[in-house]
């Protein structure tokens, strides 16, 4: 199934310029675009963006959660917030 950057925002309880930025950031690129180029997001895309706004409220910095997500298997240590295990 598709989503609207609309309808994500919506779900997440976030801004479409929080998704376009996250976009732009690299953490969060749509799934497609529709025939008028909008942004299409699909279930593994909101798996990702429910992932990104947990480390989010767990208080890592945007160019943190983009180390996480490109690291599948962290350390344990590096997933429990700032500054832990270091």
């Amino acid at each position: 199934m598709s989503y609207s950057v609309g309808q994500v925002a919506a779900f997440a309880g976030v801004t479409v310029r929080t998704l376009h930025h996250y976009d732009r950031a690299g953490l969060l690129s749509p799934s497609g675009r529709s025939g008028a180029g909008y942004r299409l997001y699909g279930d593994t895309d909101l798996a990702g963006l429910q992932q990104i706004l947990f480390c989010r409220e767990l208080g890592f910095s945007l160019d943190d959660i983009a180390e996480i997500l490109k690291d599948p298997q962290p350390a344990p240590w590096s997933t429990c917030g700032p500054g832990y295990g270091s």
